[in-house]
């Protein structure tokens, strides 16, 4: 969590950067609150809402349709996940300020944003998984056409794993399996799937 702030921060560069660019470039920049279920006790779910952000930038291909790279932070409970993934964005102009549009995204959920900890006996990290995120909105046009505020609903899936690793004791006592990490005696793997329903507000330049 401590490393949230920084990075909203650096992202929030790409939008003064994109600005400056040919109209060739696009930045889409958005965030909001996602939804979903998370398991507390054997049978039983909560409720969770969590923040996500993200910061795509591409190239327009033809004037309604951009590909590019993105990169953002979603929060999770006792988890930080950084999406990097290429995406699509198609805009339907229709001669008017305010217009419908579409985007999916697809790559990697990063969990480098969650310290890795160890003992003399073991260790326990987490490791990202794959991203995949389709979503739809409207596009409301600046007066001047240079910028445009966007509202979006969409689908979140992301992957991740949890590893509590035990050190092997003894260098006489290895453990040959191809499966374990140099090291280790045994590791145990918790799956997470993460589907979440969103809604963000954003800024295209």
């Amino acid at each position: 969590m401590k490393y949230i702030i920084p990075v909203f921060l650096i992202l929030l560069t790409c939008l003064e950067q994109s600005h400056a660019q040919d109209q060739a470039f696009i930045n889409h920049t958005d965030f909001g609150v996602s939804f979903g279920r998370v398991k507390i006790w054997e049978g039983n779910y909560d409720t969770r809402v969590n923040f996500t952000f993200q910061s795509f930038n591409g190239a327009r291909v033809s004037p309604n349709h951009a590909v590019g790279f993105l990169i953002g932070v979603d929060t999770y409970p006792n988890l930080t996940l950084m999406p990097l993934a290429f995406g699509w964005r198609g805009f339907m102009y229709k001669g008017k300020r305010t217009s419908p549009f579409a985007g999916f995204d697809l790559g990697y959920s990063s969990a480098w944003m969650e310290n890795r900890t160890s003992n003399e006996f073991s260790e326990q990290w987490y490791e990202g998984g794959l991203y995949l995120s389709p979503m739809v909105g409207i596009k409301r046009n600046s007066k001047n056409g240079k910028h445009g505020f966007t509202w979006s609903i969409g689908y979140k899936r992301q992957y991740a794993s949890y590893f509590d690793g035990i050190r092997e004791l003894q260098v006489g006592n290895s453990v040959n399996s191809n499966d374990l990490p140099p090291g280790f005696s045994s590791v145990r793997e918790e799956a997470y799937i993460f589907n979440s329903l969103f809604v963000k507000w954003g800024l295209v330049f």
